[in-house]
């Protein structure tokens, strides 16, 4: 936050939901060859990429037509301050408080048109 402007402007993450964290992995790696960076247990595998890192997070099998499969994570510096101003704004939250992931905390907000956003706050 700069001088009480948010500053949610760095992508900082992009997440592929798959309904089978295998078979992603190898499509990935076998077809498209990214190299896995590290796997966050049974389901949730980060690949390297140069710019924004791509996380596969394997989920419930969903309708691709009705649900969004790609959610772009910001960064934000100060979560609960980020939360608390776009509470303000009336800004849609999933959560009512961020939760905990992988590399530290996050939330996810909705845009206009209901597509999802990840805030992500890193830990230290």
């Amino acid at each position: 936050m700069l001088g009480g402007i948010i500053l949610l402007n760095q992508v900082c993450v992009l997440t592929v939901k798959v309904d089978d964290i295998k078979k992603a992995v190898e499509f990935y790696t076998n077809v498209l060859s990214f190299k896995v960076s590290k796997y966050y247990g049974e389901k949730l595998v980060s690949l390297i990429h140069n710019e924004i890192p791509i996380v596969l997070e394997e989920t419930e099998p969903f309708d691709t037509e009705t649900r969004q499969s790609v959610l772009f994570g910001i960064l934000s510096e100060n979560l609960d301050k980020d939360v608390e101003a776009l509470k303000a704004k009336g800004v849609s939250l999933l959560f009512d408080e961020p939760q905990p992931c992988p590399p530290g905390r996050f939330t996810i907000i909705k845009d206009p048109a209901g597509n999802q956003i990840e805030l992500v706050e890193f830990s230290s």
